[in-house]
């Protein structure tokens, strides 16, 4: 009986390790089958990202937008994937010009707004390596809200884009141009931003905490309410008219903020951002 019993038992435990086994075999099974979906998924929306058809494109936006949700494995590939499509052809926005002959309004390709729009409401945790749109043309761009931070933007046009609320806490803009942009309420700390023209931007109510702010131009820009604590704004062309901020005072021969310590007969400031 003993032996029976013991038999019995290991009966008992060898069906229920092929039981917990055929399990692990089922759910390896399900992951594999699961991995080459993502991968077939991701290799079609690339091949729609080629297409000379604009809703196609659009198509193939909006589906690695589901990879990089579905897959956090994925994530890195897919924006960079992203990027690169923005780079590559937010310079082809220019629209021809009308029946009369007259430049119309440059706009961005609805393709690559739409790129835009998935890179900016990204799963930033999943992130790697920030988001490099170096000399991107993103004049005229929807941004509002978007999550950029340590974005790489340097060289990048953005004239007149739609900024506000925008998440670019650290992101790279030296040299971005940044003529007219909307950038109300912009988390910009510790941003860089030297050289950048910033020529009638509203930054009413920006938060610029420690930016680096050397040497832009911010001529008749809107910096109501903007917070500059510990921002480095030497060789910085201010808003005529505007309160000089504290510590810094204008350079009689060039107009650019100089610190207020600095003797204006002797001070050597950069020439006015051109």
């Amino acid at each position: 009986m003993a032996r029976d019993a013991a038999r019995g038992r290991l009966l008992t435990a060898g069906a229920g390790l092929l039981a917990t086994g055929g399990v692990l075999f089922t759910v390896r099974k399900f992951v594999l089958s699961r991995d080459g979906q993502v991968t077939d998924r991701y290799a079609k929306a690339i091949e729609q990202l080629g297409s000379e058809k604009l809703d196609v494109r659009i198509g193939g936006i909006c589906a690695l937008e589901r990879v990089a949700r579905d897959s956090a494995t994925d994530h890195p590939a897919v924006m960079e994937m992203l990027a690169a499509f923005i780079r590559e052809h937010s310079h082809e926005q220019r629209p021809p010009p009308g029946p009369s002959g007259r430049a119309r309004e440059r706009s961005l390709r609805p393709d690559v707004q739409a790129a835009l729009t998935v890179v900016g409401r990204r799963l930033t945790e999943r992130d790697i390596e920030p988001i490099d749109l170096t000399r991107a043309d993103l004049t005229g761009a929807s941004l509002g809200g978007a999550r950029l931070t340590a974005a790489n933007l340097d060289g990048s046009y953005l004239t007149g884009a739609e900024l506000t609320k925008a998440g670019l806490a650290n992101a790279v803009l030296a040299r971005a141009d940044l003529r007219a942009a909307k950038l109300v309420r912009a988390d910009l700390t510790g941003a860089n931003l030297s050289g950048a023209r910033l020529t009638g931007a509203n930054l009413t109510g920006a938060n610029l905490t420690s930016a680096d702010l050397a040497d832009a131009d911010l001529a008749d820009a809107d910096l109501t309410r903007a917070d500059l604590t510990r921002a480095e704004l030497t060789g910085a062309r201010w808003p005529i008219g505007g309160p000089v901020p504290v510590g810094w005072k204008r350079h009689t021969g060039s107009g650019q903020l100089i610190p207020a310590g600095t003797g204006a007969e002797t001070a050597q400031a950069n020439q006015p951002h051109g």
